[in-house]
C-alpha cells in the first residue's frame, strides 16, 4: 500500500492512482495545497501494484548507449501559432501529424474553473486549447488508462506533461508502445493549485470581475518580457 511519508518520496504522477484494482487510492492536498495519494486501508487487498508502478519507488534503470546524442531547435514557421504557444510552437506540429494520421493528443488544459486537468483530442480545432504551459500541478485523472485503450486500438498517441508524469505513464503502461510518442517539458516544478486559486481569486475581487482568459506567458510586451495575462 503506498503511504508517503517523506514528500519529496511523490511526485504526484497520478500512477499507483490508476493502477488501483479497487480505486482506493485519492489525491488529497496537503496543507500547502499540493495533491498527494492517499490509499484507504480498509478497501486495500494489499496487491502492491501501487508501490511497483510508483517511478520513485522503483527507478527506471538507464542504459548508456555509446551514440552521438542529438539536440534541435525547433520553432513552428506560423507565426500566430508562435503567439498562442509559449515558445517556438512545436507541440502543435507534432499534435498535428499525430492526428493526421488517425491518432490522439494529449496534453494539459484549463477547465471552466480554470483549474488545470489532462485531457486529449483528436481534432484539430482543438489544439488551441492545448497550446501554451500552465504553471501549475495538472491533474492527471484517468488519462492514463485512456491513452492505454486507444494504444490497444492500434492509434497514435502523443502525451505530454512533465517529466514526472511521462514517467508515472511508462510505469503505469509497463512496456513500450511503437504508436506512443512522449514529449515531456523542461519544468523547474509545479505551483500549488490551492495558491493559484487564492491568486486568481485575489486578482477577480480587485478588478470584481471574474477571468475569462489566463496566459501564463503572453507577448503582448515581447518576447523577452512576457508576462502574466487576465482578461476579465
Amino acid at each position: 500500500m503506498i503511504n508517503i511519508i517523506d514528500k519529496r518520496d511523490c511526485c504526484g504522477c497520478y500512477a499507483c492512482i490508476c493502477i488501483c484494482p479497487q480505486q482506493c487510492i485519492k489525491m488529497q492536498s496537503d496543507e500547502e495545497g499540493f495533491w498527494y495519494p492517499v490509499a484507504d486501508v480498509d478497501t486495500c487487498i494489499n496487491c502492491s501494484l501501487c508501490e511497483l508502478v510508483c517511478p520513485i519507488i522503483v527507478k527506471e534503470d538507464i542504459v548508456a548507449y555509446n551514440v552521438e546524442s542529438l539536440a534541435y531547435a525547433c520553432i513552428n514557421t506560423d507565426e500566430q501559432i508562435r503567439r498562442q504557444s509559449s515558445s517556438g510552437g512545436l507541440f502543435t506540429v507534432l499534435a498535428e501529424q499525430i492526428i493526421n494520421n488517425n491518432g490522439v493528443v494529449f496534453g494539459a488544459v484549463f477547465d471552466d474553473e480554470f483549474n488545470v486537468v489532462h485531457s486529449w483530442t483528436d481534432c484539430l480545432e482543438e489544439l488551441n486549447k492545448f497550446r501554451g504551459s500552465k504553471y501549475v500541478q495538472s491533474r492527471v485523472g484517468d488519462t492514463y488508462q485512456v491513452a492505454l485503450n486507444f494504444l490497444k486500438q492500434g492509434r497514435q498517441v502523443l502525451f505530454s506533461g512533465t517529466p514526472c508524469q511521462i514517467a508515472g505513464l511508462r510505469s503505469y503502461l509497463g512496456k513500450n508502445y511503437d504508436g506512443l510518442f512522449l514529449v515531456d517539458i523542461i519544468c523547474h516544478g509545479v505551483p500549488s493549485p490551492h495558491i493559484w486559486h487564492r491568486y486568481k481569486k485575489q486578482l477577480e475581487e480587485r478588478f470584481k470581475a471574474k477571468a475569462q482568459k489566463i496566459n501564463f506567458r503572453s507577448k503582448s510586451c515581447g518576447w523577452k518580457l512576457y508576462s502574466v495575462s487576465f482578461f476579465f
